[in-house]
């Protein structure tokens, strides 16, 4: 009794019997006592296995996990410490490159703007500067033609002044051989220059000039 007092304190015993559960049911997956598997046992004719058999299996296959756990363990910081910071790396050059490639593009595009802005406004101070020019040479051509019809007009009302009724009847055919055509009319006057010849496509180039400057109004 002393000896049993000194030893191993003893487990569960079972409810039923009251015998230390030695055994394994595999079929009810619970511990049991010999009775149990014995003759008028509820687990005889199960499949039963020694408890300490069951605990063996159970520490081999906690220790097999452990080591699966361990070894996915040193591959997850294998990979973290190797695979990543080249993955990382990759990431970062691929996004400069990326980087690289929208500034280039954006300079093509702020390029090719600031080209055809500047062609525009060549465009448009060329096609100002002849507008001005044909205006110009326009002005010029009917000053002159006024200063003409103001000689002419001049010429006439001296005849009229000093000539007399038989001298004025005397010089009728003189007086429209010289001045025959002289009347100036913007259809008959004599040829313009070139650029006042053009006056009519000036006039739509300073529309259109117009159009891409934003000025009111026309010519």
């Amino acid at each position: 009794m002393s000896a049993e007092s000194s030893g191993p304190e003893p487990g569960p015993l079972c409810p039923e019997h009251g015998r230390a559960l030695s055994w394994f049911c595999c079929s009810e997956r619970r511990l049991v006592c010999a009775a149990c598997t014995g003759l008028g046992g509820r687990c005889r004719g199960h499949r039963v296995r020694r408890a300490e058999e069951r605990a063996e299996e159970l520490r081999n296959k906690i220790v097999d996990h452990c080591e699966r756990l361990q070894f996915q363990s040193a591959s997850i910081t294998k990979y973290v410490a190797e695979v990543l910071p080249g993955k990382n790396q990759r990431a970062v050059s691929s996004a400069s490159a990326a980087r690289e490639l929208v500034i280039q593009r954006l300079g093509v595009v702020r390029g090719l703007c600031e080209s055809e802005e500047q062609r525009l406004l060549d465009r448009a101070h060329g096609e100002e500067e002849r507008a001005h020019q044909s205006i110009l040479t326009q002005r010029v051509h009917w000053t002159e033609a006024l200063q003409k019809l103001d000689t002419i007009r001049t010429s006439l009302v001296d005849m009229l002044t000093h000539l007399d009724d038989l001298q004025l009847i005397q010089k009728e055919q003189e007086i429209f051989e010289r001045h025959r055509g002289r009347a100036y009319r913007r259809e008959d006057c004599q040829p313009l220059p070139a650029t006042v010849r053009r006056s009519k496509d000036a006039d739509l180039q300073c529309q259109e000039v117009q159009g891409l400057c934003g000025w009111p109004g026309a010519l």
